[in-house]
């Protein structure tokens, strides 16, 4: 079911509702006032779309040269109106609810309107609360046609100004798409360069944890030798490591033949025993204290 109506002071009056073109051919009026054509619901499509915050001062240019990133259609193929959504400003970020009419769906309905010289200034469509309005394009042409002859000069003059003025245009609207897409990409530019400081950040604390274990040494590395090397009849009491200086202590069952087994490793360098020799209580296994030094 398709409506003409106007709307004067919030003020609606019906001028005829159809059901199919031929009705709207036979059936429609005239009126000096605006004309809003109502439209079932099912012609409306509704989105919301997520931009940077930025885009907030001028939605509908970025709207107008992103739609077709958007929305599946470019911004030519629709009737469009928008409205501001949620902010989230923290997050740099706004809401914008895109109301979508596809032009070719509603052409065949303002075609068969124009030999009764009906010419709708906008469509509405049923919504949830209210009516979403979207507004069309003027059309002035048969306000020129009546003024063809005495408007021939000025039209003459404004091609002039025209071909003027069109590179300038030109250039202020692929401006404002470098501009529109600046906006957008510039969250991603600050998270990506986040995360090159993170990345920059981490390597400079690997390198200062290296560092440090180079002066130092590698504690698991230096446990890892000598769980290897040592016989399975000896075990450690304490281990320390500083400087690259390692001293252990614990029991074996022959702890002279240590200093040879841990000499024979490239790892460790100038192995001796820190203090004597002693049996244990039990006589079993001999204690020992021994020192030696890291290889870089």
């Amino acid at each position: 079911m398709y409506s003409l109506f106007t709307r004067r002071r919030g003020i609606d009056t019906s001028i005829g509702q159809f059901t199919h073109l031929a009705a709207v051919r036979q059936g429609a009026g005239t009126s000096r006032l605006p004309l809003l054509l109502r439209l079932p619901q099912r012609f409306l499509l509704e989105q919301t779309v997520t931009l940077p915050l930025a885009a907030a001062r001028e939605p509908e240019r970025v709207l107008t040269y992103e739609m077709d990133r958007l929305t599946p259609f470019k911004a030519d193929a629709l009737f469009w109106t928008w409205s501001s959504a949620l902010h989230d400003v923290p997050a740099g970020r706004c809401g914008i609810r895109l109301s979508l009419i596809l032009r070719a769906q509603v052409q065949p309905l303002l075609t068969a309107l124009q030999p009764s010289g009906l010419h709708p200034v906008a469509l509405e469509t049923a919504v949830p609360g209210g009516w979403r309005h979207v507004a069309l394009a003027h059309r002035r042409q048969g306000w020129a046609a009546r003024r063809g002859p005495a408007l021939a000069g000025a039209l003459c003059a404004a091609l002039v100004t025209a071909l003027v003025i069109v590179p300038f245009v030109a250039q202020d609207r692929a401006m404002a798409r470098v501009e529109a897409r600046i906006a957008i990409l510039k969250p991603q530019v600050a998270e990506a360069e986040a995360m090159r400081r993170t990345v920059v950040e981490r390597a400079a604390t690997t390198d200062v944890m290296q560092a440090a274990r180079a002066k130092a040494g590698d504690a698991l590395s230096v446990l890892a030798t000598l769980t290897a090397a040592l016989p399975d009849d000896t075990h450690l009491t304490d281990l320390v490591l500083r400087s690259r200086a390692l001293t252990i202590t614990g029991e074996s069952a022959a702890a002279t033949r240590l200093i040879a087994t841990l000499a024979a490793e490239p790892g460790f360098l100038n192995p001796s025993f820190a203090a004597p020799v002693t049996r244990t209580l039990g006589g079993g296994a001999e204690g020992f204290s021994i020192r030696a030094s890291i290889a870089p």
